[in-house]
């Protein structure tokens, strides 16, 4: 198990990146625009059909919807979530103006990254096809807004790669080289992730609520949201496998999602992911449908269980070198900011000085919430992106638990070997299944002598193993939060 630091030695932060690349220009493909030409001659294409044409085209869908997310409306007047919405709004004249003031894209694309735009495109395609059909079996009202929330969940890496892509080359580098997980690489080479940088886009350029949401780890109670998720994850774990045990987990997912057995669901992905292989042919990429006759030879354990050879699938999840610079950096600026700073961005210095600083791959805030504040649910998280059912953190303090008793006071736990037999049976079933580990941190957070709230803090694999310094330091954050939030409520009185 490698150990590896999260240093960002590029010059822009989020908030930069975001600045610099709201004002790209995303191209329309040429056979979008051979589209449009058939339109301005033809007479009987009617407007869903038009639209139908269009939706395999990432630059397209977004510059519709921000064009008519951008127009002024009325105060009852709802969002434009689709694109026949979008048409209907903006008018089919300034649709048909689109091939020029559009730049075109030839395909097959001629330089690498406009290949590894394409290849994005073709997962996020991949990835709304699959989330349009399991809402249109749910029988979602509007499933082709979950198409379009699949398709956009990659706008962050596609917005970099047309900017030039050398941060995407450097993030498949280390996945690649150190057999890396994507969300520890992404934070490696940017300080962030690209779900993060997606999330933040599509925010400045008003992208329907739904896009967002499924961009954001703490909606995933939310069904349809969820379907998103676990359709993007889909995408993302086919392009290295279908038998894979972290898409087996994820298949059982949708199975229950869905309602199904695991077969049926199974069948449905698949015959899905030819269909969407299909429809996107032009792309000239190769999709992930292409994987699924390569089913590997797999061995039984003594008790007939499936073996998997580690080595054979997925990335690694590795420990991250605590960086105790950026600590007590975060910690100081947290000291000294605490009462002009809001709670979002008190939020995002603790995240950070527990991600970066202590090297803990996964932390969440979660609050104290229903009408008898018997659960906690998942508010801020970081070392989550790819992971929806996790995302799906809540824990409900009734029946009593271990983390009722954690909510009693102002007080921490560290969950390890020494302890572990005594309190991990008071760990709720579901939650275990959620987590995945017998090794984590825990710790109310009071304000006001009242309890609001509980941090959450591992290192994901039982390799990476948590530590008593860093558990100081955690149990020393959580007591800043405390008192932060004491201190902005002093100053608005």
């Amino acid at each position: 198990m490698s150990t590896l630091t999260a240093e960002n030695d590029k010059k822009l932060d989020l908030n930069g990146w975001v600045e610099l690349l709201a004002g790209i220009k995303f191209p329309i493909l040429d056979v979008t625009a051979k589209s449009v030409v058939a339109m301005k001659s033809s007479t009987g294409m009617s407007v869903d059909r038009f639209c139908d044409s269009m939706l395999h085209d990432p630059g397209t869908v977004l510059t519709m919807l921000r064009w008519a997310n951008s127009l002024p409306r009325g105060r009852l007047s709802s969002e434009v979530t689709t694109l026949e919405s979008a048409t209907m709004m903006i008018g089919l004249e300034k649709i048909k103006r689109l091939p020029d003031e559009m730049t075109s894209l030839q395909l097959p694309a001629e330089n690498e990254h406009m290949r590894a735009y394409m290849h994005v495109a073709c997962r996020a395609f991949h990835a709304g096809y699959q989330a349009y059909d399991w809402a249109s079996r749910r029988a979602d009202m509007v499933p082709k807004e979950s198409f379009v929330a699949g398709f956009m969940h990659n706008i962050g890496a596609m917005a970099i790669l047309l900017n030039g892509g050398d941060e995407i080359n450097q993030i498949r580098d280390v996945i690649e080289n150190d057999d890396m997980s994507a969300d520890e690489a992404q934070y490696l080479v940017l300080g962030f992730s690209l779900k993060q940088l997606s999330h933040a886009l599509a925010v400045k350029w008003k992208l329907p609520e739904l896009v967002v949401d499924a961009l954001m780890a703490d909606k995933a109670t939310n069904p349809r949201v969820y379907g998103v998720m676990l359709a993007c994850q889909l995408a993302r774990l086919a392009e290295s496998g279908w038998y894979s045990p972290e898409m087996m987990s994820c298949t059982e997912n949708i199975a229950e999602y869905l309602e199904l057995g695991h077969d049926r669901a199974t069948s449905i992905i698949h015959q899905n992911a030819i269909s969407a292989a299909r429809e996107s042919e032009w792309y000239q990429v190769i999709p992930a449908a292409t994987l699924l006759p390569r089913i590997p030879e797999f061995d039984l354990d003594c008790e007939g269980n499936l073996i998997v050879a580690e080595e054979q699938y997925g990335p690694q999840h590795f420990c991250l070198m605590p960086q105790l610079d950026v600590y007590n950096d975060l910690v100081e600026n947290i000291r000294t900011a605490a009462s002009l700073i809001d709670l979002s961005t008190l939020m995002t210095l603790v995240m950070r000085a527990m991600h970066d600083g202590l090297g803990l791959n996964r932390v969440v805030f979660a609050m104290l919430e229903g009408v008898e504040h018997d659960e906690l649910k998942a508010r801020y998280m970081i070392g989550t992106d790819n992971d929806p059912e996790f995302n799906q953190f809540k824990i409900l303090l009734v029946p009593v638990n271990l983390f009722t008793h954690v909510m009693k006071k102002a007080q921490s736990i560290w969950l390890n070997d020494d302890n572990k037999e005594k309190y991990l049976k008071l760990v709720p079933e579901k939650f275990k299944d959620i987590i995945c580990t017998d090794s984590f941190y825990a710790g109310s957070v009071f304000v006001d002598e009242k309890p609001i709230g509980m941090f959450y803090a591992d290192r994901h694999t039982k390799d990476c193993h948590l530590d008593e310094m860093a558990y100081k330091r955690f149990k020393v954050l959580i007591q800043l939060v405390g008192k932060a939030i004491e201190a902005q409520r002093a100053a608005h009185k």
